[in-house]
Parts: structure tokens; C-alpha cells; sequence
């Protein structure tokens, strides 16, 4: 009963920020980019801790050490739609966004507003390649504004938890045109709730974590992202599998 209240509270708090956006979009673009960065941190602490209280959820959030350039890429694994709050959440002085599925810009209550007028990258998997990297140009040039760009490289949600291959073509599109230091990022739990079904049987009891690992100086051309992006797979493949190790004992 505690995740089908959370999913109606949850869904009255994405249509309020659909609202919100909507207003900001009328004052201009500055307002609605703010409204989206200021947006999605509020929001995401809002429905994490009503995931907890109402539903059960159990979190394990650490912050970042140390201080962070003011633009930086985040590198992540990916496993449920919870991963874009959760990064939100676990920037809090950072505007974020995304690398994501064209499909996510339509029919998602406030998701895909803040995908699109966010000016997130939203890429076909199936249409001209050119397109693609032409949004992701675009994209990287947020990094001038202090937008950092977050991409989930694996290329879809895994359904298993366990860290799938790396692909490097958004990572290198953004790197090579604006290069910047690089965060890697691991996060876990969001496989046992990736859809409804999941969430209204295993919100209870699920432990989703979010661990910022490692800051890298800027990789410069192919080669050093490629070897960057090795590294970046290895280490949070091992962060979660860490994680896992302590789940089955």
C-alpha cells in the first residue's frame, strides 16, 4: 500500500513541476534553464524521502570530497529512471544534464519537460548518426554555462545490475569538442525497482546507492578517452560488485 501512495504522491509532484516549468519557459530561456537545475535537485530530494518514509525505499547517498571544478562530465552506470534524481541529488551545487533515449523527451510527467527544455542531448538510436552528434555538440557547449553533462555509456538500463559494456561514442563526441575532468559515478538498487511491477514489489527493502568515486583530469583526443573510459568501466564495475558481495552475505 506505502508504494502506491508514493506513486500517486510522486506523479502530483511531477505534474507540479510540469507547471513550474511551464511558467519559467514564458520568462525566457535563463529562468527555464535555472527552473531545471534548481528543479530536479529539489525535486529529487522530495521523492527520495518519500520513497523512504512511504515506501520503504532504503538509501545510501555519499557526497563528493573535496571540491569540484565548476564543469565537469559524470560518468555512470545506469539501471532505472531513479539514476537521474540520484545524480541531481548527489550534486547539489551542479546544474546536470543528461545524455538520454529520444523516447524519454515525450510522455514522462516532468522527465521529459526537463529533458527538453533543459536542453539535455536526446538521441535516436535509429535515425541519421550525423543528427545524434550534432545534438551532442550542442550539448557539450552547456559545459560553458557550468552545466555539467552526465552520460550513462553503457547505452541502456541494465537489467540485471551487473555493469554492462562501455560505448565511447557520446563520451568522445563531448570530451573531443569541450574537454573537461571527468566524475565517475556508481549507482545500484534501481534494477529491483526499474518499473512499476518492481517498484509495487520491491520498494520495500530495496537499497538504492549513489557513490561518486573519482575525479580524472581532462582526457585529450580518442585514445586517452577510450583509455579513460576502460578505467572509468572497471572501477565502478568493481564498486558495484563490492556492493553486491555485501548484499549475499
Amino acid at each position: 500500500m506505502g508504494s502506491v501512495f508514493f506513486i500517486l504522491v510522486a506523479l502530483a509532484l511531477f505534474l507540479r513541476g510540469d507547471l513550474r516549468l511551464g511558467a519559467a519557459r514564458r520568462r525566457g530561456r535563463s529562468a527555464v534553464m535555472a527552473e531545471v537545475s534548481y528543479g530536479q535537485r529539489v525535486l529529487a530530494r522530495q521523492l527520495f524521502f518519500l520513497a523512504r518514509i512511504l515506501g520503504g525505499l532504503r538509501t545510501d547517498f555519499h557526497r563528493v570530497h573535496g571540491k569540484l571544478p565548476r564543469a565537469f562530465m559524470v560518468v555512470s552506470n545506469h539501471q532505472s529512471l531513479a539514476d537521474i534524481p540520484a545524480i541531481a541529488q548527489a550534486l547539489p551545487h551542479h546544474g546536470v544534464r543528461y545524455v538520454a533515449k529520444r523516447e524519454l523527451g515525450r510522455g514522462i510527467p516532468y522527465i521529459s519537460r526537463c529533458l527538453r527544455f533543459g536542453e539535455s542531448a536526446l538521441v535516436s538510436r535509429t535515425r541519421d548518426f550525423s543528427e545524434g552528434q550534432q545534438a551532442l555538440r550542442r550539448f557539450s557547449d552547456l559545459s560553458d554555462e557550468g552545466i555539467c553533462p552526465v552520460v550513462f555509456p553503457e547505452g541502456t538500463r541494465s537489467r540485471s545490475g551487473r555493469v554492462q559494456d562501455f560505448y565511447n561514442g557520446a563520451v568522445r563526441v563531448v570530451l573531443e569538442r569541450h574537454p573537461m575532468p571527468v566524475l565517475s559515478v556508481a549507482v545500484d538498487g534501481g534494477h529491483d525497482i526499474a518499473t512499476i511491477t518492481r517498484l509495487l514489489l520491491h520498494l520495500r527493502g530495496t537499497t538504492y546507492r549513489v557513490k561518486p568515486l573519482t575525479l580524472y583530469p581532462a582526457p585529450h583526443g580518442k585514445r586517452e578517452i577510450i583509455e579513460l573510459l576502460g578505467r572509468l568501466r572497471a572501477e565502478i564495475s568493481a564498486q558495484v560488485e563490492e556492493w553486491h558481495r555485501g548484499a549475499r552475505r
